[in-house]
């Protein structure tokens, strides 16, 4: 698990950090990675196929190789950096980074069939993204981006440049995206394939939060988007496929649900 951990009185980081579940309880806690100062905002971790574990960072320094913050970094499960690292032995360059040019991810998630890392971050007043994670690749953040800053304004003059990653979805207004999963189960045969994404709310519009789901082809293209349970006026925090099949989402409210979608009868 990542979480915030103070380092002074006044400032604090991202770590992370392992333990194992003895039933109900969380033993052997120990930090395994701790980032350097000035690493916040959201950390969303997933396990590669290869067993390296992927962990993602905000903070302001997205194009700062040599600060941690608004990265995806790459590590071994015991928290050392793999050799084959993109920027392994690169002077300036932190080594625990896979890509960088990040602002805030809320959804990781690797692709069950070529087992690619898909990530999401939140633009600013639009721009949110779901990229695919290319090692050394740089995101643009905050040079570029497709939302505009929140008195108005865009964030960049032009949303891409050469040299910079585009996202393969992006939304405009903003969603205030979170949580990501590929549905893969039987329970519900017409989603199979299908990409999932929370949503808090849809530009600053309170309560139109909702889920989306993204249709894609066989060279994962997007042709298609729909959004679900916009009724519901719910911050759809995050989204997960259970063991049973069904899919399942977490709430963000004073009174939080864990909602499970399944066929109808």
């Amino acid at each position: 698990l990542t979480y915030t951990k103070p380092v002074s009185d006044n400032q604090a980081t991202l770590a992370l950090s392992r333990g194992r579940l003895n039933g109900s309880a969380l033993t052997d806690v120990r930090d395994i990675f701790v980032a350097g100062p000035g690493t916040g905002g959201a950390s969303r971790i997933a396990f590669g196929r290869d067993g390296t574990l992927f962990m993602t960072t905000g903070g302001n320094g997205a194009q700062d190789p040599n600060s941690h913050a608004g990265k995806v970094l790459r590590l071994r499960d015991d928290g050392s950096v793999p050799p084959d690292n993109p920027f392994v032995g690169k002077p300036g360059y932190k080594p625990e980074i896979y890509s960088l040019g990040h602002r805030n991810s809320l959804g990781l998630a690797v692709h069950p069939g070529t087992g690619e890392v898909w990530q999401n971050e939140n633009g600013p007043n639009g721009g949110d993204e779901i990229n695919v994670i290319k090692p050394g690749a740089n995101y643009g953040w905050p040079l570029v981006s497709y939302g505009r800053t929140y008195p108005g304004p865009r964030q960049s003059e032009q949303p891409w440049q050469p040299g910079f990653e585009q996202p393969v979805v992006f939304w405009v207004p903003s969603i205030a995206i979170s949580g990501m999963a590929f549905y893969t189960g039987d329970r519900l045969p017409k989603w199979k394939g299908d990409v999932f994404v929370g949503g808090q709310r849809t530009g600053e519009i309170p309560n139109t939060g909702r889920l989306e789901r993204i249709l894609f082809n066989e060279n994962m293209e997007e042709l298609r988007r729909e959004s679900l349970l916009v009724e519901l006026r719910q911050r759809i925090r995050d989204v997960r496929q259970g063991p049973d099949g069904d899919l399942y989402l977490l709430t963000d409210a004073d009174d939080g649900a864990v909602l499970r979608i399944e066929p109808a009868p």
